[in-house]
């Protein structure tokens, strides 16, 4: 007891009750689907990678691209350079040639009626531009797949050229035929022309099928 007049005060028993401290809330846990994800994708495309390297390489692989669009099965191969030469196609281009001189044949052989019939000016006119038509597809040529096909063009034209001009003589002079002094140096050019062109042109027939002609056949 303490002592006589003495005053105290009653304290609370130990330990004295505090109020509890705020703390923050627990952060949320992250999810791991993100992760399962990119691991999933990372495995898809390693599976594509190794499917791409040892793809087989028999008949079922996928064809290779060269530039150029796949043929269809079973379609005829295109010809090689060596079945065709270096300009394209041999065959069709001597046939062209060759449709060429059989029209300039048929001239020649109107001409001659046209000649035996005195060389009126109508008949003369006719061959002159029959002539002319034939110079220009002859100058049209494409004789780039031919052996010499340059040179055996040249000399064609050559040959056309001046059995134009003899023509353009016939008719300066019609109607009536010129003597033939008037026309014999162009109708030698004319001649040496075809002889060369023929040169030229007999080896080439003779390899694709076509007829071999003479200078009177043209």
């Amino acid at each position: 007891m303490p002592p006589s007049g003495e005053t105290f005060t009653q304290l609370s028993p130990e330990p004295w009750a505090e109020p509890a401290i705020w703390q923050p809330p627990a952060p949320p846990k992250k999810s791991r689907a993100p992760y399962f994800l990119a691991a999933a994708g990372a495995v898809l495309l390693l599976g594509l990678a190794l499917g791409i390297v040892f793809w087989p390489s028999g008949s079922d692989s996928p064809a290779q691209s060269t530039g150029g669009v796949p043929s269809a099965q079973g379609q005829e191969p295109a010809p090689t350079t060596e079945e065709t030469g270096e300009g394209g196609d041999v065959e069709g281009q001597a046939k062209e040639v060759d449709d060429l001189l059989e029209e300039m044949g048929g001239t020649r052989s109107e001409l001659g009626g046209v000649v035996t019939a005195g060389c009126p000016a109508s008949g003369m006119q006719r061959i002159l531009d029959a002539r002319q038509t034939q110079l220009a597809k002859a100058r049209a040529l494409d004789v780039s797949a031919l052996d010499n096909g340059p040179e055996m063009k040249a000399a064609l034209i050559r040959a056309l050229e001046a059995s134009t001009e003899s023509n353009q003589r016939y008719l300066d002079v019609a109607p009536g035929c010129p003597a033939e002094s008037e026309v014999a140096d162009v109708n030698q050019r004319a001649s040496s022309a075809k002889s060369e062109f023929l040169g030229y042109w007999s080896p080439i027939a003779g390899e694709t099928g076509l007829p071999s002609r003479g200078e009177s056949d043209i």
